[in-house]
């Protein structure tokens, strides 16, 4: 769909988001708050949706959205625009999915289930598994204040490993020391994990060694494509950042002044130097845009998100996260400059998620 053509025009679009400064305001740390809708997304995604020709309703998170569906107001919406990612629990991405569909409320983005899923990084990796989509070998330790013997886990992965927690996004929870390479390392850098993240599992993984193109993906099930890839490069980054994985700090190394790094958020779906236009002609990058594709329909995500994939050292792929509610920064985030990148300008793009989105109501 291009803007000319679409069919819907002159909507009323409920724009739910979780505001960032909120958050911080209330007391959260910053860094926790990464994934959350600041000022410039806020900003470009509804000027952008009246540029289309859309009256934008502002929904300022869950607690809002809950007056507004209590006051009846839902009536009168055409649509909501979902960019709510939660803050509290496993399933935050699933909330306000979750209110939409009870209220049969049409919203962007993937239903409650399949965002319940996708952040449980163990259960999509089950998933995947029984559908034939490889993934990295792995096991997962229980969470905080359940009892672990380590001398029945230490062996059974070859190393180096690699270690996260099993919900956590914005790459929280992931710095240099999360690849593991002795077993004797195993035990601290895991309860470490398990002390700061203690409502959540630990995810632990064979650590692939090679490539790793993120692809973004646009539509729903049969109508879903692979737009293009980006390919995250990791051997060009300057002390301390660099390692051979992408860790919060490396990230942000690459976004902000070094100075800023320990004071302030920095958008994690961002383009950054580690980040660069893939080949599409590549015979790896279409093997991770066919993976990606894949994974995408098979966890019914739907409308638009990034789907990351990696490849060991023999060159065999492997999903390494799917992402169904991804950051849509206008000329910022990672998604819509693939999306750029490839002849699809940020109108385009959130006119087409509208599209698709709206076709499930008819």
């Amino acid at each position: 769909m291009t803007i000319q053509n679409s069919n819907y025009g002159g909507l009323r679009v409920a724009f739910v988001y979780d505001p960032r400064s909120y958050y911080i305001e209330l007391g959260h740390p910053e860094r926790e708050c990464a994934e959350l809708a600041d000022d410039t997304a806020i900003i470009g995604v509804s000027a952008t949706l009246e540029q289309l020709g859309h009256e934008v309703i502002h929904v300022p998170g869950i607690k809002s959205l809950v007056q507004e569906l209590a006051a009846g107001n839902q009536k009168d919406w055409d649509v909501v625009f979902n960019f709510a990612e939660g803050l509290y629990g496993l399933a935050r991405e699933a909330q306000v999915p979750g209110l939409l569909e009870a209220y049969q409320v049409p919203f962007t983005f993937a239903d409650g289930a399949t965002q319940a899923l996708c952040m449980d990084k163990g259960k999509t990796k089950i998933v995947l598994g029984h559908y034939g989509i490889p993934t990295a070998p792995f096991f997962v330790v229980p969470s905080h204040g359940e009892k672990v013997d380590y001398s029945t886990v230490t062996d059974l992965l070859p190393y180096p490993l690699f270690v996260k927690p099993i919900a956590a996004s914005a790459s929280n929870g992931i710095s240099e020391v999360n690849k593991i390479y002795r077993r004797e390392d195993i035990e601290t850098i895991i309860e470490s994990l398990r002390s700061e993240y203690k409502s959540q599992e630990i995810l632990v993984e064979t650590f692939l060694s090679g490539r790793e193109s993120t692809v973004g993906i646009l539509g729903t099930g049969s109508s879903a494509r692979a737009i293009g890839a980006s390919e995250i490069k990791l051997d060009n980054l300057s002390d301390p950042c660099h390692v051979d994985f992408a860790t919060k700090n490396s990230k942000l190394c690459e976004r902000v002044l070094p100075s800023y790094i320990n004071d302030g958020p920095a958008d994690i779906d961002a383009p950054t130097d580690m980040d660069h236009p893939a080949d599409m002609e590549d015979p790896q990058v279409k093997e991770a845009c066919d993976v990606a594709l894949k994974s995408w329909r098979i966890l019914k995500c739907r409308d638009v998100g990034r789907v990351d994939v990696r490849f060991d050292s023999k060159g065999e792929r492997s999903i390494a996260h799917v992402n169904p509610i991804s950051g849509i920064t206008p000329g910022y985030s990672l998604l819509p400059m693939i999306a750029e990148r490839n002849g699809i300008s940020y109108p385009e793009l959130l006119a087409d998620i509208l599209c698709s989105a709206l076709k499930r109501k008819i």
